[in-house]
């Protein structure tokens, strides 16, 4: 049989991978960059001129826990009579499998399934205000980096346990009855497609799994 015939699934496959963000693309040459940066292909967080949503984990143990922990974010835009806006982010994670055994190193254990110390940041539109942070096991730090606000925390998920933050905070802008308000989300290279539900004032208007990007408008 001729390779060629698997040349085209191949390549759709790649290019589906590349809009999941699983493959990123780096190149020496400036000019070259920008183009891969023009299709979304470098990881590049994108300015925004809505609302802007990027949750990044970071596993600062040894062991393998991403593979089995899964994450579901909860957003509710809370508006004001008078366009104010309050969003308030639950982010749940989960691992609902056993830990490993012999998880010691030192002794040349493998240890695929075990604490995973997560340090969390998220990038929201310049100028958010933090109300509060909750379930963070370290202080929250606010502070600023690619042309966002950025909220950072800390927290471990055990095997078979679950982890939970909550963060109110009040957007610099203002709802618009009329044209709505416009929100990117944008993915973490890597990960695997997380479960998404949005709500205004209490009701939910939407639910997804964030496999790439997403634009999402939101109306009153």
């Amino acid at each position: 049989i001729s390779p060629s015939q698997y040349w085209g699934r191949l390549f759709q496959m790649a290019l589906s991978e590349i809009e999941q963000k699983h493959i990123l693309v780096y190149l020496h040459d400036a000019s070259a960059q920008t183009g891969v940066e023009s299709l979304n292909m470098a990881g590049r967080m994108k300015d925004f001129s809505g609302d802007y949503l990027h949750i990044n984990d970071a596993n600062l143990g040894g062991a393998k826990a991403n593979m089995f922990v899964t994450q579901s974010v909860k957003q509710d835009y809370q508006i004001g009579n008078n366009g104010s806006i309050v969003k308030i982010v639950t982010i749940e994670y989960r691992n609902p499998q056993p830990g490993s055994s012999g998880c010691n190193l030192e002794t040349g254990g493998v240890c695929l399934n075990g604490i995973m110390p997560n340090w969390l940041r998220i990038y929201v539109p310049k100028g958010s205000e933090l109300v509060e942070f909750k379930g963070s096991e370290d202080k929250p730090k606010t502070s600023e980096a690619f042309g966002k606000t950025m909220f950072e925390g800390f927290l471990t998920v055990k095997p078979l346990g679950s982890s939970q933050v909550v963060l109110k905070y009040r957007l610099p802008m203002k709802y618009d009855k009329g044209a709505g308000l416009t929100v990117l989300f944008q993915k973490q290279p890597g990960t695997n497609e997380n479960d998404y539900t949005i709500m205004v004032n209490g009701k939910k208007i939407d639910n997804f799994l964030l496999k790439t990007d997403k634009e999402l408008k939101i109306k009153l």
